[in-house]
C-alpha cells in the first residue's frame, strides 16, 4: 500500500514580481482591447514593474499594518552581522 502523494510545494514569488504581474495582466487586457497606438508589450512590463516597486515601498512607509508587520518580522529574524562566536574559546575546552 502505497502513502498518498503529496503536491509539490509551491515556488516561491517574490511580492514585487507577483504584483507586476497581476498589474501586467490588468492593463494589458485594457491596453490592448482599447483602440488607437499599442505600446510595445516590454514596456508595458517594465511600467508595471516600476509601479510594483514603488507600491511596495510606498507600503512600507504609509501602511500601519505593514510597517508594523515590517517590525516583527525584524524583531524575530537572527541577524548574523551581529552574531560574535569566540573560536578561541572553543578551542581552550
Amino acid at each position: 500500500m502505497s502513502a498518498p502523494e503529496k503536491p509539490a510545494a509551491a515556488p516561491h514569488e517574490e511580492p514585487i514580481e507577483a504584483l507586476a504581474r497581476s498589474l501586467y495582466v490588468t492593463l494589458c487586457s485594457r491596453i490592448y482591447a482599447a483602440g488607437g497606438e499599442k505600446p510595445q508589450p516590454k514596456a508595458v512590463a517594465q511600467l508595471c514593474f516600476k509601479l510594483a516597486e514603488t507600491f511596495i515601498a510606498a507600503n512600507y512607509e504609509f501602511n500601519p499594518t505593514a510597517i508594523a508587520a515590517r517590525v516583527a518580522k525584524d524583531k524575530a529574524s537572527v541577524r548574523l552581522d551581529s552574531v560574535h562566536i569566540d573560536f578561541a574559546a572553543v578551542d581552550k575546552g
